[in-house]
């Protein structure tokens, strides 16, 4: 008889939130012996087809140490997910996720699981504003929020530890996500998401500028795919933008969703602190990624109607 073959062990750090549950759900289809770790329990309605089948571990990424130990695969997806926190002052609160929780991280593999490869994500708020379309590993990156440079700097914190220390890391710098699960009421994180929402409910829609600007929006489960491939072929110490990597201006998207809705748009003007820290035009060269396997299976239309459904869904439920 063959020896039995070793299961895959994985961490998902933030394994509650939108991509991490729909993460944790497929990591199971694939047979991965899952563990999820979470700050909180208040996402825990994400997991509830699965709570039976995971570990849970409630605790700040920040005082992570032990918890890394025999794990194959550690997915970071912990972290601050919009630039308001410097207009709210609460500007540590970038810096205590995404700077001091990644170093937890990196410290906690150091000691006690060096061979993990671990997948971290970032996000392409990294570049800032960008002259030249699409946006490689090589564009320049300044960022213009908190967030962006925070997640800059925990990129090279990951780099750092990975030459002195030979950690095994692959950074995914994240396009726009949107899908089911999304939060439909937070237009800081999830602006598409909310403007479905807002389609849905039956409100008219504001977009900024007209929505003359290109975006790169992705379907979460293509984000998933992603992450996956990028722990089982993604080539050590190297950055992949996880994106459609199209010219799709964003009143396509909206035009879309009208059709798909009946409803309305009407254009209104970015606000004052938008213009400071968003990005305008975004495309990101997704070639790395499509070069070990990957590419996307479900199409903006196809996102936008799965993503109408669920909040049609949770209307009727309200």
């Amino acid at each position: 008889m063959g020896a039995t073959k070793k299961m895959t062990k994985v961490l998902i750090i933030g394994g509650l939130g939108f991509i991490g549950n729909y993460l944790a759900k497929e990591c199971l289809k694939k047979k991965f012996e899952v563990t999820i770790l979470s700050k909180t329990k208040n996402k825990i309605k994400n997991i509830e087809d699965i709570k039976n089948s995971v570990k849970l571990i409630i605790k700040d990424v920040a005082e992570i140490d032990l918890e890394v130990k025999g794990f194959d695969y550690i997915f970071d997806l912990a972290g601050s997910t919009d630039n308001y926190s410097i207009i709210e002052n609460e500007p540590y609160k970038d810096i205590q996720m995404n700077c001091t929780g990644t170093i937890a991280l990196l410290e906690a593999c150091k000691k006690h699981n060096p061979r993990a490869r671990i997948i971290y994500a970032s996000t392409f708020f990294v570049n800032g504003q960008v002259k030249k379309l699409p946006v490689t590993s090589d564009s320049p990156c300044s960022p213009r929020g908190l967030y962006g440079a925070t997640k800059l700097a925990a990129e090279h914190f990951c780099k750092i530890y990975a030459n002195i220390f030979g950690l095994d890391i692959v950074i995914a710098r994240f396009t726009n996500v949107f899908g089911e699960l999304e939060n439909g009421e937070n237009k800081k994180k999830a602006g598409f998401n909310y403007l479905i929402n807002l389609a849905v409910k039956g409100e008219e829609i504001p977009v900024y500028e007209g929505g003359d600007y290109y975006r790169d929006y992705i379907y979460v489960t293509d984000v998933v795919d992603a992450c996956i491939l990028l722990a089982e072929k993604g080539i050590r110490n190297k950055i992949y933008y996880v994106g459609r990597g199209e010219f799709i201006k964003f009143k396509e998207l909206i035009e879309i969703l009208i059709n798909e809705t009946q409803s309305t748009s009407i254009s209104i003007p970015s606000p004052e602190f938008h213009k400071k820290v968003g990005i305008r035009d975004f495309v990101c060269d997704n070639t790395p990624l499509r070069e070990i396997g990957w590419k996307p299976k479900i199409s903006i239309k196809e996102g936008i109607i799965n993503t109408i459904k669920h909040y049609k869904k949770e209307l009727k439920k309200n």
